[in-house]
């Protein structure tokens, strides 16, 4: 049985509270003594679209990412402001898309509420990271992935003719999930034959995506010489090389972005095989989000959990397939890891204490106890259930 729509006013609701609680409660970054920070760089590209700025002087891979920086340029209110709204807009329209997809696969409203309450609460989720570091693009990124999946599973192929280059030209990295779905979209119909994708919207939907980004790239020319993406992975994986414990602190940011229903849901799908194009959809694009914190730049778990729209559409997909139970235990394991007991530290004044949130920037010690944690959970549930089953 579908959840019924009036629960999309609930949550709706509780994103605007979330947001407007968390916009009082968690100071904002201060940019101007943390130059390290995208925001700074997002600062040129709404000073330029404000016109306070006569050049486009944006480095890259910034300059490619004008979606947002464009809207927040026409409120005018202050940049922090501008984004504040730009990002609340997006919020809101994100989980209008995620309710709806999500009710569309059926998903029960306890698995429902679980994911929700993970997204709008967790540290790094779409309300409290962003109102701590605001001059931000990633908030749209959770609408045009949710929206990606919603199309796909209705059979849409015509709409992605616009979602895939609006969602280039706010983050470059839409054009993967295009090239996988292309290259999955093939290799499907060519093997259960029953036409399922119509691979011409596809094709031309990615063809979109690469021009979108060409264009951006030549009207809005990088500032100085940069890595490309192909580049920047070449270099993620031979910094791997160099520094093997860069896998454990990958780990440990998925595991943190994802709690221990990440590598529940990975065993229980290893461990059931069947030809179903929702779940290898769910999977791939899953599959390379996780892959993208791990090679896409520094910050593996801000980048993890982007991937939200998703990862936990697949979690709690094969959650509900798979009649998880102990769900409140699950829950009550889950909770640690979204740090709900304290505020984001500054890092303009607070360096050493906000790294330590990061698995990829703390102390080794703090990363194995994180990981630990998680595989002792999933240990702990695995048995659990293993117990009840009994």
């Amino acid at each position: 049985m579908r959840v019924h729509r009036v629960w999309l006013f609930f949550f709706l609701l509780l994103t605007v509270a979330a947001f407007f609680f968390y916009r009082t409660h968690q100071a904002s970054l201060t940019y101007d003594f943390a130059e390290a920070f995208d925001g700074n760089d997002y600062r040129m590209a709404y000073d330029y679209f404000l016109g306070q700025a006569k050049n486009y002087e944006v480095p890259p891979p910034f300059h490619q990412r004008i979606v947002v920086p464009f809207v927040a340029s026409w409120f005018g209110r202050g940049i922090i402001k501008d984004f504040q709204v730009v990002n609340l807009m997006f919020s809101i329209l994100a989980i209008w898309i995620i309710f709806l997809l999500w009710r569309r696969l059926g998903i029960e409203f306890k698995w429902m509420m679980f994911g929700f309450i993970w997204l709008l609460f967790h540290w790094s989720g779409i309300i409290r990271l962003n109102a701590f570091d605001p001059i931000t693009v990633d908030v749209p990124l959770y609408l045009f992935q949710a929206l990606l999946l919603f199309f796909l599973f209705k059979r849409k192929f015509n709409a992605l003719l616009w979602l895939v280059p609006l969602a280039t030209a706010q983050k470059e990295s839409f054009i993967g999930y295009m090239v996988v779905l292309m290259a999955y979209a093939w290799w499907h119909n060519k093997k259960a034959d029953d036409g399922y994708f119509n691979l011409k919207p596809i094709a031309f939907a990615t063809f979109l995506g690469i021009v979108t980004k060409l264009a951006i790239g030549y009207f809005f020319p990088a500032a100085a010489a940069g890595r490309g993406p192909l580049i920047m992975i070449a270099y993620q994986a031979k910094q791997l090389l160099d520094q093997p414990f860069e896998l454990i602190r990958w780990l440990a940011a998925i595991s943190m972005a994802f709690g221990p229903l990440l590598w529940i849901t990975t065993r229980n799908y290893i461990k059931t095989t069947s030809w179903d194009v929702k779940r290898n959809l769910l999977v791939l694009f899953s599959g390379l989000s996780l892959a993208y914190a791990l090679l896409a730049g520094g910050d593996m778990t801000r980048i993890a959990y982007l991937g939200f729209p998703f990862v936990m559409t697949w979690i709690v997909f094969e959650s509900q397939r798979a009649e998880l139970k102990n769900f409140y235990l699950i829950a009550l394991l889950s909770l640690p890891l979204m740090m709900l007991q304290q505020a984001i530290p500054d890092p303009a004044f607070q360096w050493d204490l906000w790294q330590q949130w990061y698995p990829e920037f703390a102390s080794s010690e703090i990363v194995l106890l994180i990981l630990g944690y998680v595989i002792s959970s999933s240990l702990i549930l695995m048995y659990a259930a293993k117990r009840k089953v009994g």
